[in-house]
């Protein structure tokens, strides 16, 4: 893999994207291998047509073109002939050419791409991966919007093939390379299979996370998306179930309303709601003992408060959360 190192030292040559909120897509070419290269902040994640997996590289801490070093490979020194934003050439220590295009880029804070700028169906590759199965999301922006996600493509980590295309995917912000979360345990029909995946429509982070399950179906052979609706859901793999958690806003200071959701498995790639506890927590305060916010009294919420909670989407912004 000597011909993805010397892309290191082409990155280094990118001020911008460390300094500025792109999003940027190059392909081409090493030696004859084709790649692709997706760029945020001061990350980036790759992929070629030799191999099929999914690598990334932090460069936020490089200073010295001669230390830098990515995830998945070792450090190594090259020379880059020529560089401009719109194309990146050098050559790897074996020699390979390497030729890389810009395809694509986009600044979500900018105020004129917020208001001009729009593009349907640009595939971004995302850096969470199964054991069998890598993804890309297909980004579309319309003027005066920020960019939605608007379909999934799922290709094989055996030999790059299309497997499967999601489509109709709607009211799903577009978080880079992190908008699809998968982990080796993630198991959410309890099949065994652990392929399976999902997909932030919010946020990565802070409370109240949104998301869409899927699991893959070995009968189908295809990625299945599950009806769990809710909030930051978690799976007790024991019991077949999955819980969804939900805070709420008080109009009284000091307060919140706290929503759990039960779901039992039922099979076929099915949840049931089995129970809902709604409380009403009131006069919250430090414990200095655990340095976690408790609350000195609770008591079970009235239907309007449940109602509300369940139909109260959380649009703060978290980032210092």
């Amino acid at each position: 893999m000597n011909y993805i190192k010397s892309i290191l030292l082409l990155i280094l040559l990118i001020p911008t994207i460390s300094l500025a909120e792109f999003s940027r897509i190059y392909t081409g070419t090493i030696g004859q291998d084709k790649v692709e290269f997706y760029f945020e902040y001061d990350y980036a994640v790759y992929i070629d047509n030799k191999d099929h997996q999914v690598k990334d590289l932090d460069i936020s801490q490089i200073r010295n073109p001669s230390k830098f070093k990515s995830n998945n490979v070792n450090p190594v020194i090259e020379k880059v002939d020529i560089f401009d934003s719109e194309r990146l050439i050098g050559y790897t220590s074996n020699g390979d050419k390497v030729d890389l295009h810009k395809t694509f880029e986009y600044s979500e804070y900018d105020e004129h791409s917020l208001r001009k700028v729009e593009f349907n169906n640009v595939d971004y590759l995302q850096l969470s991966s199964t054991k069998d199965f890598y993804f890309k999301v297909v980004v579309s922006k319309k003027k005066g919007e920020k960019a939605k996600i608007v379909g999934i493509k799922i290709y094989s980590k055996q030999d790059g093939r299309l497997i499967q295309t999601i489509t109709g995917i709607k009211g799903c912000e577009f978080n880079s390379y992190v908008s699809i979360q998968a982990q080796e345990g993630f198991d959410f029909n309890f099949d065994g299979d652990n392929n399976d995946f999902y997909l932030t429509k919010n946020r990565n982070y802070g409370p109240n996370e949104i998301a869409d399950y899927y699991a893959y179906d070995k009968t189908q052979q295809q990625f299945v998306k599950l009806n769990l609706e809710g909030n930051d859901f978690r799976f007790d793999y024991k019991e077949k179930k999955a819980t969804s958690y939900k805070t709420c806003p008080s109009k009284k200071e000091r307060s919140q309303i706290f929503l759990t959701d039960d779901f039992q498995y039922i099979g076929n790639n099915r949840y049931k709601r089995v129970s809902t506890e709604c409380l009403f927590q009131e006069d919250s305060y430090l414990n200095e003992n655990n340095g976690r916010y408790e609350f000195k009294k609770q008591r079970a919420c009235t239907l309007n408060e449940l109602n509300f909670c369940r139909n109260y989407i959380d649009t703060n912004d978290y980032d210092d959360y």
